[in-house]
């Protein structure tokens, strides 16, 4: 999520202060255990449970300033004179690190690192933080029918999240652990402040709560001290308290997996915003993403969810909520939320689907300011720096160019051609908890030919079918259409042993290759179809038969342009073939290339099918690998859908 000042002057030549605070629900995750110090502050023992930075800027009436804590970054934001400021960040840090020192389970000697060791043991000294903190856990566990458990602990510790090289864990060790997830046995006595796990290896953590905690108790001592105007962020909480001078803040949700892409954004003030997200934390294998949000009922990451976010008064609440949300899942979750007094929610899908609480527009004041999924350049709204200092920027609005920033040349006039609109309609019987609806699906993957046709239609209307959160002028010319080489290589001699050839990439009947997701969008936004998702993808490519390859079980080297002529293909092309190629490797359906030659983008940011340089693994029908959407290589392409 990102807080940025709004301002409600349109002349074009003011200049304005903008705040952003990233909350970086993709960059550092919502640490589910505090059980393990975060990797880069483990170097250092001395140092790693104290401010580790501390970085001050100051742009017109906001003092910002961006500190370690807990594991995780804290932006403060004050509105108000330097000195009155500075003292009250002061006083805010040093109220966090006592509330870190009392409830990091990775700190030896804390509340609760004491309350996981004695386990089953004896009943511990709890302090006023960590009761407080554990008194409200268990009233949202409670109220959330366990969705939300800060007993998780033991079936964290043993997911690899913080161990790439470990193994996924066994469904036996799963199940030998779940019994020591259970809040509900947490034994508190708050008139003598003493806490009891009543059995050895429970664990408690308070990393999907504590966070939004020091927010609050941060806020709450700047408040004491005079303080009106204040926003601090942690991970992926963060606590508005009043309004700037010029208007409230501007909030938006970051989709976790895609950096810079937001997937709403509002004006906001007085209020607790808090995002659980699937991104940086989670762990994935074999193309299948293990989100770090356990289900306390199985033991195994929430399903069906890449983010949630929750808005209400009290950022205690808005933590510990987006956690439990996630565990539920979009239907029921929806369903809870809807049950609750003032919380509302946003669920993005694993399918990239928005889902919004009934009353989510309303308390984030809709009134026709700011529009709804408005990209960063569409309200001159960009970030400033990897730091996150503060800035100024102009109010002017970027106008969309006539002409794309690289000009397209147009490469093909007259040469035969497959049919653009061939497509085949890919359907089941009996619709399915895994089948997706009917579709239309192109029956070859787009071929430079009819790419080169869009190209010309940008001409005359550049942005017309690119996505909302499209940068500006972005060019849509594919990477491998002219020659793309560094300065320093052109000098060298080894230029004229190696000269650029454009046929390698541009025959018409080939696939287009050296295409982003961007590009992919808006040429099937052009050719009025769309990316298929990833289920319609894999439903396409295994016949709804779950074949391993498109022809079915038994792999034959002839069928696919695959593995870079290492295992004796010999098939005459040693990077892509004509889209029209490979028709004895066709699916049930007659969809030619599902497996092989260039892997193909779908909906969700995947690249699927594998290419013609892998092996007969990677062109499996099931095969996919996650790419950020900018990213570009000479064997990825597409092909388009339509609903049926």
């Amino acid at each position: 999520m990102f807080i940025g000042k709004s301002s409600q002057n349109n002349s074009l030549r003011k200049w304005v202060f903008f705040l952003f605070v990233i909350i970086a629900t993709w960059a550092f995750g919502r640490w589910q255990d505090n059980g393990t110090a975060p990797t880069s502050l483990q170097t250092d023992k001395t140092t790693q449970f104290t401010a580790l930075t501390a970085t001050t800027t100051v742009a017109g009436d906001l003092v910002r300033r961006e500190v370690v804590l807990m594991g995780s970054r804290f932006d403060f934001v004050v509105s108000a004179p330097l000195a009155q400021a500075n003292v009250a960040i002061d006083v805010a840090v040093k109220r966090i690190q006592e509330i870190e020192q009392a409830v990091s389970s990775w700190r030896p000697g804390s509340d609760i690192a004491l309350l996981n060791e004695r386990a089953g043991i004896g009943p511990v000294k709890i302090g006023p933080d960590a009761m407080a903190i554990l008194e409200r856990s268990l009233k949202l566990y409670r109220e959330t029918n366990g969705a939300f458990d800060i007993s998780i602990g033991p079936i964290w510790d043993l997911w690899p999240y913080r161990r790439p090289g470990q193994a996924i864990p066994t469904r036996q060790a799963i199940t030998r652990r779940l019994p020591l997830v259970n809040a509900a046995g947490i034994q508190l006595n708050p008139d003598q402040g003493t806490g009891f796990l009543p059995r050895k290896g429970m664990k408690v953590n308070l990393g999907a709560v504590g966070k939004g905690y020091a927010a609050q108790a941060a806020v709450k001592v700047m408040i004491a001290m005079g303080i009106e105007n204040a926003a601090v962020s942690a991970g992926g909480d963060t606590y508005l308290h009043g309004h700037k001078q010029g208007g409230p803040w501007i909030v938006g949700i970051e989709n976790p997996r895609w950096p810079g892409k937001y997937i709403d954004r509002f004006l906001a003030g007085d209020i607790a915003v808090a995002t659980s997200g699937d991104a940086k934390q989670s762990i994935i294998r074999e193309g299948k993403r293990y989100s770090h949000i356990l289900d306390p009922a199985t033991g195994y990451p929430a399903k069906g969810v890449q983010s949630v976010s929750i808005l209400t008064t009290d950022p205690v609440v808005a933590d510990a909520l987006a956690t439990a949300v996630f565990v539920m899942g979009v239907t029921k979750g929806l369903a809870w939320v809807e049950d609750q007094p003032d919380i509302e929610s946003l669920i993005l899908d694993d399918s990239g689907g928005i889902h919004r609480s009934s009353g989510w527009l309303k308390a984030t004041n809709r009134g026709g300011i700011l529009p709804n999924h408005a990209s960063l350049d569409e309200v001159r709204q960009k970030p400033l720096a990897a730091t996150n200092t503060v800035g100024e920027k102009s109010n002017e609005r970027n106008e969309q160019r006539t002409t794309p920033a690289v000009p397209i040349p147009q490469l093909f006039s007259g040469e035969p051609h497959p049919d653009l609109s061939r497509m085949v309609l890919i359907a089941g019987k009996i619709r399915q908890r895994d089948q997706p609806p009917p579709f239309l699906m192109d029956v070859t993957e787009v071929s430079n030919y009819h790419y080169d046709l869009f190209l010309q239609a940008l001409k005359v209307t550049p942005r017309r079918f690119s996505h909302a959160e499209e940068v500006m002028d972005k060019s849509h010319l594919p990477r491998y259409w002219q020659e793309f080489r560094s300065p320093l290589f052109n000098e060298t001699a080894a230029v004229r042993l190696a000269p650029f050839d454009a046929e390698t990439f541009t025959k018409p009947n080939f696939p287009v290759v050296g295409v982003d997701w961007w590009d992919a969008f808006a040429f099937c936004r052009w050719a009025e179809k769309r990316l298929p998702t990833q289920k319609e993808w894999q439903w396409a490519a295994n016949g709804g038969q779950n074949r391993i390859w498109p022809w079915g079980n038994t792999w034959n080297y002839s069928k696919a342009n695959s593995g870079g002529e290492k295992w004796g293909e010999k098939d005459g092309y040693i990077y892509a073939a004509p889209v029209r190629s490979f028709l004895d490797g066709a699916s049930v359906h007659g969809l030619l290339n599902m497996a092989g030659n260039v892997a193909e983008w779908t909906a969700e940011g995947f690249v699927t099918g594998g290419s013609s340089r892998a092996n007969p693994s990677g062109v499996r029908a099931n095969s996919r690998l996650l790419r950020e959407p900018d990213f570009r290589s000479f064997d990825i392409g597409f092909r388009c859908v339509r609903s049926d």
